[in-house]
């Protein structure tokens, strides 16, 4: 689905993670409950952490999802029931789209995964 936030490579494999509260160090964060073959430990529900040095990973990245619906991007994020939630502060093209306010600048609308090209824009991302 749609992927927001802090992540790095960590034996090839992509990971959320979180700053540690010990320097140099971060905390991959893994929904796949397998990972506690190496090492992972489990926090709770579906949720398995390890702490690692911060040189043990290739490269630290921010993950921002936009998506392409009808030729227009928008922003994007999970929707409820499997949806995807687009918004926008641009009034016109929610107008177009059938989109409703949900805040005072903010028009949102719930489509269907098919009809979306998700789009990651992929930023470094440095702990100092």
């Amino acid at each position: 689905m749609i992927r927001k936030g802090e992540y790095t490579i960590y034996n090839g494999r992509e990971y959320r993670f979180i700053e540690s509260k010990s320097k140099g160090f971060i905390e991959l964060i893994s929904n796949n409950k397998e990972d506690m073959n190496y090492g992972f430990i489990h926090y709770k529900d579906n949720i398995y952490t390890k702490v690692i040095f911060l040189n043990e990973v290739e490269k630290l990245f921010l993950i921002h999802s936009f998506a392409k619906y009808k030729g227009e991007l928008f922003g994007a994020s999970n929707g409820g029931n499997g949806k995807i939630l687009l918004s926008t502060p641009h009034l016109k093209l929610a107008e177009r789209y059938g989109f409703k306010r949900t805040d005072k600048y903010l028009y949102s609308k719930n489509v269907n995964l098919d009809e979306v090209e998700i789009i990651e824009e992929r930023k470094p991302f440095s702990l100092d």
